[in-house]
Formats: C-alpha cells, sequence, structure tokens
C-alpha cells in the first residue's frame, strides 16, 4: 500500500501548485454536488463540470509524472504493475465512482452521462499526456464548437438524451486509455536526450515528462525534429569552418551560439515560423467566424507565444550546469566573469530573435483577420516584446532556482507583458502612432534595460556553477 500511495503522490511531487489546485476543485465540486438536495439539479451541472475539467487535468498531470516513471529498470521490480493498476483504479475511483454514486444516490438527472463523460475527459487527459496530437484534435473540437456554438448546442442536447451516449463513452474512454497504457507500459529503449536549450515551441521540449525524461514520439514528430537537427549540424559546421579559416571575437561567438542555442540559427528560425504559421492561421481562419472578433487579440498572442521561449531557458541552463564545465575549459576564459560575459553575449541574440518572430506572427495575425489597425498592432507588439524579452532573459539568469519560485517568475512577466500590450495598444490609440510609440518605447525599454543592466551586473558577479541542479 505505501508503493501506491508514493506512485498517487507522484503528481503533488512534481507540480505542486497544480496539483493541489486540481485536488481543490474536487473539493469544491464535492461540496456543490452534496448541496443539490437544498438547492436544486443545477448546481450538479457545475459540480460535473468541474469534475470533469478537473479529471481531465488530473489525469494528464498523473500521465505525465508517471510516464517517467514507466522505464525498462521499473518493471522488474516486483509487482509494479499491478501497484500501478491498483494506484489507476483509486484515481477513477475518486474522480469518476464516487461522484457518479453520490449523483444516482441523490437522483440527480442524467447522472449515468455524466459519470460517462467525466470518465472519457480522464481518458483524453491520459492520452494527451503521452501523444500530443490528442491535444490538437481537443483543440480542433474546441474551435468548431465555437464556430457552430448553435450546432454544438443541439447536438449536447442529443448525446444526453440518447441512450447509447453511456455505452458509447465507456468504450471510447476504454479504447483511448487502452491505447495510451499500451504506449507507457511498452518496454523499449529511450530516445537519447537533447539539449535542454532547445526551441520549445516546436522542439522536442514539450513531449518531456514532468522529470525530464525524453518521450516516444511518432513518425511525424521523429520527421519534424530530424529536419531542425539537420539544420542545427549544418550551421554548427558552417559556424566551425568560418572560424577555423578566421578565428575572430565574433565568429568565436557564432560558435557558443550554435552551440548552446542549436535551434535558433537562421534555418531553424525560418522552419520554425512556416510550421507554427500553418497553424497559427487555421486557428485564425476558424476564430473567424466567430462574432465580435477582435483582431487585436492576434498581437497579444503572438506576444505571449514569443514570451515562452524565456521560461524553458530558464530551466534548461540549470539542467545543462554539468555540461557548461567542458564548455568552460574549452574556452580556458582568463577570468570567471569573462566566462559569464561569454554566456551573456551568446543569450542575448534570443532578445532580437524574439522581436523578430512576434512581429513576424503578428504581421500573419494582421494578413489573416484583415486588421483595420495593422501598423499600431505591429509597433505596439515590437515594443512591448523588446522590453518584456530583456526582462525575462534577465530575470531568468539570476531568478529563483525552486519550481515553485520560477513559475511564480513566468506568470508575473507573462501577465506582465499581457497587460503592457494591451495598455500599449491603448495608448497608441489614444495618443497617436508617433507619440504613443515613443512614450511606449520610453516606458518599456527603460524599463527593459533597468532590469537588464541589473540582472548582467549581479550574473558577472556570481561564479560559474556546475553543479547539478536539486530535484
Amino acid at each position: 500500500m505505501r508503493a501506491v500511495w508514493q506512485l498517487w503522490l507522484q503528481p503533488c511531487r512534481q507540480v505542486l501548485v497544480a496539483a493541489l489546485l486540481l485536488q481543490l476543485t474536487w473539493l469544491v465540486g464535492a461540496i456543490l454536488l452534496a448541496c443539490t438536495p437544498a438547492v436544486g439539479a443545477g448546481i450538479a451541472g457545475v459540480a460535473a463540470t468541474l469534475f470533469g475539467f478537473g479529471a481531465w487535468f488530473w489525469f494528464t498531470l498523473l500521465g505525465l509524472s508517471v510516464r517517467g516513471l514507466c522505464r525498462p529498470e521499473s518493471f522488474l521490480l516486483p509487482g509494479f504493475r499491478q501497484r500501478l493498476a491498483a494506484m489507476g483504479t483509486l484515481q477513477v475511483a475518486q474522480w469518476v465512482l464516487l461522484p457518479t454514486l453520490v449523483a444516482l444516490l441523490m437522483r440527480v438527472p442524467h447522472a449515468l452521462q455524466g459519470g460517462a463523460g467525466i470518465l472519457l475527459l480522464a481518458a483524453i487527459g491520459l492520452a494527451a499526456s503521452s501523444a500530443r496530437y490528442v491535444n490538437l484534435l481537443v483543440w480542433a473540437l474546441f474551435i468548431l464548437a465555437g464556430w457552430q456554438p448553435g450546432l454544438a448546442s443541439q447536438l449536447g442536447k442529443a448525446l444526453v438524451a440518447s441512450p447509447w451516449t453511456v455505452p458509447l463513452a465507456l468504450l471510447l474512454a476504454a479504447l483511448i486509455a487502452r491505447l495510451s497504457l499500451r504506449a507507457m507500459l511498452r518496454i523499449e529503449d529511450q530516445e537519447a536526450n537533447t539539449s535542454p536549450l532547445e526551441n520549445v515551441q516546436l522542439g522536442r521540449s514539450r513531449a518531456r515528462s514532468l522529470d525530464g525524461t525524453p518521450a516516444r514520439r511518432g513518425k511525424l514528430a521523429k520527421r519534424i525534429a530530424a529536419l531542425f537537427d539537420n539544420t542545427s549540424q549544418w550551421a554548427m559546421e558552417q559556424a566551425l569552418a568560418r572560424y577555423r579559416a578566421k578565428p575572430t571575437w565574433r565568429l568565436r561567438m557564432v560558435l557558443v551560439r550554435r552551440l548552446l542555442l542549436p535551434h535558433d540559427n537562421p534555418l531553424a528560425i525560418a522552419l520554425r515560423l512556416v510550421l507554427v504559421a500553418a497553424i497559427v492561421a487555421f486557428y485564425v481562419l476558424a476564430m473567424m467566424h466567430r462574432q465580435h472578433f477582435n483582431a487585436a487579440v492576434v498581437g497579444a498572442y503572438a506576444v505571449l507565444l514569443g514570451l515562452s521561449r524565456f521560461p524553458q531557458l530558464g530551466r534548461g541552463m540549470r539542467q545543462m550546469r554539468p555540461n557548461l564545465a567542458d564548455l568552460y575549459l574549452t574556452l580556458a576564459p582568463p577570468t570567471r566573469a569573462d566566462y559569464q560575459q561569454t554566456l551573456i553575449d551568446a543569450l542575448a541574440v534570443l532578445v532580437p530573435i524574439t522581436v523578430l518572430t512576434t512581429v513576424a506572427y503578428t504581421g500573419l495575425g494582421i494578413v489573416l483577420t484583415h486588421a483595420a489597425e495593422p501598423v499600431r498592432m505591429l509597433i505596439d507588439a515590437a515594443i512591448v516584446t523588446l522590453g518584456a524579452s530583456l526582462t525575462a532573459l534577465a530575470v531568468h539568469l539570476v531568478g529563483p532556482e525552486g519550481g515553485f519560485g520560477r513559475g511564480m517568475v513566468d506568470f508575473v512577466v507573462t501577465l506582465g507583458g499581457m497587460a503592457v500590450y494591451w495598455g500599449g495598444y491603448w495608448l497608441l490609440g489614444t495618443l497617436g502612432i508617433a507619440f504613443g510609440s515613443a512614450v511606449l518605447l520610453l516606458v518599456t525599454l527603460g524599463f527593459g534595460l533597468g532590469v537588464w543592466t541589473s540582472a548582467r551586473r549581479e550574473y558577472l558577479r556570481r561564479p560559474p556553477s556546475f553543479d547539478a541542479p536539486l530535484a
């Protein structure tokens, strides 16, 4: 029983804040369900919604955490599969069986349909932890539902009234769970670890479990990863050849950048822009069919997408500390500050790359949505991304070591970037493009440079660390 309890605690050990929030969601749903006799059946629908989305995200976290434990050597442990099955049974009992049983005892309408739907969402969450295409399919379904809300509402009412809904939902949940568990419990060699500083947007870093274990990938993902690897190899060979022909400081810095940031070379950036543009184009074209669509949201989403690079940079730099010892010995810097300065100069290239990609995504959104004020959106996105990327790079270089602290930093920087974007959009509309952009540039760039200067001074003062980060 102790092993089952330890397996149950895995999401709490690895993502404590998210796990506590989801357990709090279950508790609130249970309280609302208990209030059904006094309030009415309407509150049971709210409770079912909380249970459904809570089960979806909880089983996603559960799959991410357990997937890292399903290694070939783990199956040599006595009773590993049995204890894993017992833990899964307890999870299903908590999120599905217990609420459904209480709803049946209270004679809540459509209790069986609600329980079957919660079980289906839990199976989808478990599958999404190991197969990213499941998230894309669910995302596409939500887009279609937003595109035709009337049709989605009629379909939902028909499913609730149909007697075939419960057996079909149970059959589909069993099929999805079987496919995801078969992939999770398959014994095979894991793929080789890749650089933790690979770009997160379409690289392999997103397909990792919570403990950093690489996930098994499909054929399409392998082909896309091979394209990025080929561009990285080509860029490294070109930088090495140029440095050997003419060993200057600038070419030496390019070589360090190709080593630290393998997927941030020009070819990889172009490839990533094309792939992300295809996904964004589909999303924007689908959302355009909704009424009251605000084209300025495209710029906000572009800023959010650009800033998503820096949290992964902070995690990757901590994971690479033992490997950076080889780089230190290879460079043989005169002082420790020179080595820290080399890392700063190499990573600073992410600021113009982030601004370039954000402006490109914003321009694509402007073309697709036929935005009424394209210049206002482009200038706002470019200026805000410049200041926000300087701030994000600075805080992730000298920020907190713990997972909770890094999560709070990510939240504050992202929320601040979104707030400044909308504030800048209003400012440009109120003061005009010329004067408004000058004021916005003065505020955002001044703040970003101030934070960057302070962080750079602190980073140069610190001695290089080559110790592996604490788990």
